[in-house]
């Protein structure tokens, strides 16, 4: 028997997660239940609650039936953790060996807290971080609600299953490319033109050039949303300073393990 409730969803404003909103709401016709988690640190926090927002509006405007299906958005702090912290171990030891993003492990974290199963994380296929990562140990799937989606394999390690294992990964077997070709058909594209990407916007709100989202997006072909000033930067960067920023991400992630204060 299908399940009747809403679609659990991770929201951030950004294209996939929108992209696979559009998908749930105007293609499937589904409630949705979206959830973002604020972090105050992330400049572009207010931005992607903003776009979010915007984008709800405008969708009440041109579908009307989506104030009923889009249920309010639940928005709340990142969860707190402790050094034993059984997540937090299992994604420390997964950062050994893979690049996944730090968002995970306070993820995982808030779901279990909430007792949440089935979350859809709308995480796209690439050929490194995360989706590299996860894809050994992907396999097909029903969702509570009957769609099509990924789920972690039974047998996966026991540090995937316990940051990954509450996930569902329903785009993992799509590009963005292929999301992009599928919203021009569906003549999403206006929707997904208002999305969020970069994680260090600049004092006029524009994309930075320089952060992962800004520099993915360049390589997928997406770089249009980008400035042109800040695409030049981006190339001299990535020749001289680029080698340097894994030491710096890994040595950010040590400090914030153990709660270093950020002074303003």
């Amino acid at each position: 028997m299908l399940d009747a409730r809403p679609v659990e969803l991770f929201w951030t404003g950004g294209f996939d997660s929108t992209f696979r909103l559009l998908a749930l709401l105007l293609d499937h016709r589904l409630p949705v239940q979206p959830s973002y988690l604020y972090d105050e640190r992330r400049a572009s926090a207010p931005i992607e609650v903003a776009t979010m927002a915007r984008i709800r509006a405008t969708l009440a405007a041109t579908h009307p039936q989506t104030r009923d299906l889009l249920l309010p958005t639940r928005t709340e702090p990142l969860p707190a953790h402790t050094p034993d912290d059984d997540i937090q171990r299992a994604f420390d030891a997964l950062l050994r060996d893979h690049r996944i993003g730090d968002q995970y492990a306070f993820l995982s974290r808030w779901c279990r807290e909430r007792g949440l199963r089935d979350v859809e994380l709308s995480c796209e296929w690439g050929p490194r971080g995360t989706p590299h990562a996860l894809e050994p140990y992907m396999t097909p799937a029903a969702s509570p609600q009957g769609l099509p989606t990924f789920r972690l394999h039974r047998d996966a390690p026991e540090d995937f299953q316990r940051v990954f294992g509450v996930f569902t990964f329903p785009l993992i077997g799509m590009t963005k490319l292929e999301e992009a070709q599928i919203a021009t058909l569906r003549g999403w594209n206006d929707i997904l033109g208002e999305t969020w990407f970069c994680h260090h916007p600049t004092r006029k709100q524009r994309p930075c050039g320089f952060c992962n989202p800004c520099q993915y997006a360049l390589e997928e072909g997406f770089g249009a949303r980008i400035p042109p000033s800040r695409r030049a930067l981006s190339q001299l960067y990535n020749a001289t300073l680029m080698p340097l920023r894994g030491f710096a991400r890994q040595m950010r992630r040590r400090l914030r393990r153990y709660d270093v204060p950020r002074y303003r």
